[in-house]
């Protein structure tokens, strides 16, 4: 009896010493926040993980505000990771400074061998940043999740 008990707790030691797995695809994959103009810019968050889950944050001036989350299909992944892989997220600076002054900001987040990274910049930004932002808007849009378009407060706010 005391020698299965040895060895359960040994079994126990070599399970602890694994590296973790995230097996429900918890990781964020990539991430836009958008910000504010001089007008009605929408200032929202995608934030997609390993999984195919998105969730929506519709912060100001968005359509839909608040919380949501939608699911991306398979098709989607592979397209996003494409993306993702042709775009490098790595190589950009932190800051990609921009000459219009009433442009939106966007923040694309993703993870570069093993660490956080981010790149903001605007209008402006190279045109595989544009195109990975733009297939993340329009995997919202086509769920009914406007992103590109603000909407003005009402008249009772």
């Amino acid at each position: 009896m005391t020698l299965r008990l040895f060895l359960l707790l040994i079994l126990l030691g070599f399970s602890a010493c694994r590296p973790v797995i995230d097996p429900l695809g918890k990781d964020l994959l990539v991430e836009l926040q958008t910000g504010a103009c001089f007008g009605y810019c929408p200032v929202i968050r995608l934030s997609v993980y390993t999984s195919g889950r998105v969730e929506y944050e519709g912060k100001q001036f968005a359509e839909r505000q608040g919380k949501a989350s939608f699911q991306l299909t398979y098709d989607e992944m592979r397209q996003l990771r494409r993306q993702l892989k042709k775009t490098d997220v790595c190589q950009y600076p932190e800051r990609i400074p921009s000459e219009v002054m009433d442009a939106p900001w966007s923040t694309l987040t993703t993870t570069c061998r093993g660490q956080t990274k981010s790149v903001v910049g605007s209008v402006d930004r190279p045109k595989p940043l544009l195109d990975l932002e733009n297939l993340l808007r329009n995997f919202a849009d086509v769920r009914g999740y406007q992103t590109r378009r603000g909407v003005p407060p009402s008249a009772e706010e």
